[in-house]
């Protein structure tokens, strides 16, 4: 070895000592998020809120939820009256919903309104808002009996805020006649859903979409009891409502199509079911795409259908092409 290369192999070997001494003294560069450096709370619970929304407007659900998480930890340095962390909690409890997290969405719900009842009372509207949305989740989740007592106290403190014919009045309303439906109390769903048809009616055109979904409402609920004549007059009575506000190939009106098809399968009118259900599959297919869940659900009605009726080639092939599709909501 000349001098040269040996004097190369000492400093080659000193430097490497100096970065062993470096690394020990705790002498290196990390990345860090910018955010927790940041010592004002208020824009840091700006920056996580704005972000996750972003995320979520972009279908990042997980990293949004992160986000909306480390926004409400900012939020708990607010004063008690600061309106920000009862807006997280709700937007967290709505992303919970969109990633199918029920029972954190509920817990989300139930904190927000225990919030709200120490602030404002047991009467205030944003306490019927919440309750609504509580009654809403167990309705979407099979959960009917539950949402009986939200949706009564919700709409209890909404006829005394704005009335009996108020829009919110009346959307509590139809919920709550939606549960006594579900769960078997029929007359009195009946004499609910009759309330908002009224009501709809004197608040006039702005309201007809609404009341075109009463009215399917209402043919369901006599659907269940047999009264098929009522249904049937029901449903194609919303249909060209919702077509005549919301145009003719709108998704409300897939979704009564779907509903009388099913009224008329049921009644063993299979040509006339299978027309309703092609036309509310058309109407999805074009509004949303072929792997939408509604597409997918109208598929497996339709599917069964066609079993029931004998043409069972037909209905294998159907259900096929809704096994393809993700049931996303699940």
């Amino acid at each position: 070895m000349d001098r040269r290369s040996g004097a190369a192999a000492r400093w080659a070997g000193r430097v490497a000592w100096l970065v062993i001494i470096a690394l020990s003294s705790g002498c290196t560069h990390t990345v860090e998020d910018p955010s927790l450096r940041r010592r004002d709370p208020e824009q840091q619970w700006e920056d996580e809120f704005g972000r996750a929304q972003r995320l979520e407007s972009g279908l990042f659900l997980e990293a949004a939820e992160r986000h909306y998480e480390r926004a409400l930890t900012v939020s708990r340095a607010f004063p008690d009256a600061d309106p920000r962390p009862l807006r997280t909690r709700l937007a967290l409890a709505d992303l919970y919903v969109e990633r199918g997290r029920i029972d954190l969405a509920e817990s989300e719900l139930r904190e927000v309104i225990r919030i709200q009842r120490a602030e404002f009372g047991d009467d205030h509207e944003s306490v019927a808002d919440s309750l609504n949305r509580l009654g809403v989740l167990y309705v979407d989740n099979g959960r009917s009996p539950e949402a009986e007592e939200p949706f009564e106290v919700a709409l209890k403190i909404r006829v005394e805020v704005y009335g009996t014919k108020h829009p919110s009045t009346v959307a509590t309303l139809q919920n709550l006649a939606g549960v006594y439906r579900d769960t078997g109390r029929y007359e009195a769903s009946e004499g609910l859903y009759r309330r908002a048809l009224e009501a709809y009616d004197a608040l006039g055109e702005p309201y007809y979409g609404a009341a075109a979904v009463v009215q399917n409402n209402l043919a369901l609920l006599y659907r269940k009891i047999g009264e098929y004549e009522l249904a049937e007059g029901l449903h194609k009575n919303a249909i060209e409502l919702s077509a005549a506000v919301n145009g003719p190939r709108n998704p409300n009106v897939a979704a009564f199509s779907r509903d009388l098809a099913g009224l008329l399968a049921e009644q063993e009118r299979w040509d006339e079911s299978a027309a309703f259900f092609r036309d509310a599959y058309q109407i999805y297919v074009n509004h949303y795409g072929r792997t939408h869940f509604e597409v997918r659900r109208t598929l497996i009605e339709f599917a069964t259908m066609l079993a029931a009726s004998g043409r069972e080639s037909d209905a294998e092939r159907y259900f096929a092409l809704a096994a393809e599709i993700p049931d996303k909501r699940k």
